[in-house]
């Protein structure tokens, strides 16, 4: 049985050729490939057929799939796709570049401890993919001497909810087990839940049933370039969802008891004073300032009136909203194997 299922939610073809050549190089040599082209006119499809990359592509075990043409709804199309067919899965995203050693190193340490996903620490680039810098690290983590650890929940949530801090990283410097993959959140329909970010978000929910390990060891890059979604105008549904995200683990973690309710005020003043700096003119998130205007002195009060403010959010864009839009499959026109 295969170990691993590579996701690539591909819009970008820049980047491909490095990302097929990473994974060309992998020493741990037993995945195949899922890629869902989400590009303009489905050009990633084509340059596939034409042999585009040569032997890059063509001696790695690819299935193509057409792309819903939405960045979410691609990432949960490939989960659909993959449906626990390997015991592992693991996206990488059409601008990330993992080194030779990622798979065995994120191997075996699911070997080694049970858990919903093995994380490594991951460099930063700009464009040109070159490790340039990273992000600081919690002191637990700092302070531990273990090559791999895996932090508690609540080191986990104070470090990541608390501080309005991703420091785990991205998707792509992530493997999921089957049983942490099934725990990715979807939209909500009826109350708040830890969707709206893809990466966090997923860390978050899994981890309240099963470990996260986290290694030590720097074993990707993450591009930093103008058309991810973080580095375009803040003023689209995406943006705001990003942003108000923090918002909704704040209030969720302390719900479930996993942050206190001094951290939970504190971490909503500090994702509330980020939202001001970039929504103080939209009049979308003037629901949220309206929100926290008249709710404020209770959380309780906050809790619920966020959620309808949260959920009504959602569920004004299809991409985001809990009813689901149709889905590719398998057998859609495409090469289906390269």
């Amino acid at each position: 049985m295969t170990q691993i299922t590579t996701l690539i939610p591909a819009y970008k073809k820049e980047y491909l050729g490095e990302l097929f050549l990473a994974l060309r190089r992998q020493s741990f040599k037993d995945f195949k490939v899922i890629l869902s082209d989400d590009s303009p006119g489905g050009v990633i499809t084509d340059m596939l057929r034409n042999q585009h990359w040569g032997k890059l592509t063509s001696e790695l075990n690819i299935t193509v799939v057409r792309g819903p043409q939405n960045a979410r709804r691609n990432h949960e199309q490939l989960l659909d796709l993959w449906g626990g067919q390997t015991p592992l899965v693991h996206f990488n995203l059409d601008d990330d570049v993992i080194y030779p050693e990622f798979y065995r190193t994120h191997v075996a340490a699911h070997m080694a401890a049970p858990c919903c996903a093995t994380v490594s620490q991951r460099w930063l680039s700009h464009d040109d993919g070159v490790p340039a810098w990273t992000l600081p690290l919690p002191d637990f983590v700092q302070e531990s001497n273990g090559h791999v650890l895996q932090p508690t929940t609540e080191e986990l949530f104070n470090s990541s909810v608390g501080t309005c801090q991703n420091w785990l990283g991205e998707l792509s410097n992530m493997v999921m087990s089957a049983e942490g993959a099934a725990l990715y959140p979807r939209p909500p329909s009826d109350d708040l839940s830890y969707y709206g970010l893809l990466d966090i978000g997923f860390v978050l929910n899994a981890s309240q049933h099963l470990p996260v390990t986290f290694i030590r060891e720097y074993l990707s890059v993450f591009r930093q370039n103008e058309q991810q979604t973080t580095q375009q105008a803040t003023t689209t549904h995406g943006g705001r969802v990003g942003f108000l995200a923090w918002v909704t683990y704040a209030l969720a973690a302390w719900r479930d008891g996993h942050i206190s309710p001094e951290t939970a005020v504190k971490a909503i003043g500090t994702v509330t004073q980020r939202i001001v700096h970039h929504f103080s003119e939209d009049p979308v998130v003037a629901g949220y300032f309206h929100v926290l205007d008249t709710k404020a002195g209770s959380l309780d009060e906050l809790y619920v009136a966020y959620r309808d403010f949260w959920l009504k959010l959602l569920a004004s864009q299809p991409t985001t909203s809990c009813i689901p839009g149709p889905a590719a499959s398998a057998s859609d026109p495409a090469p289906s194997k390269r």
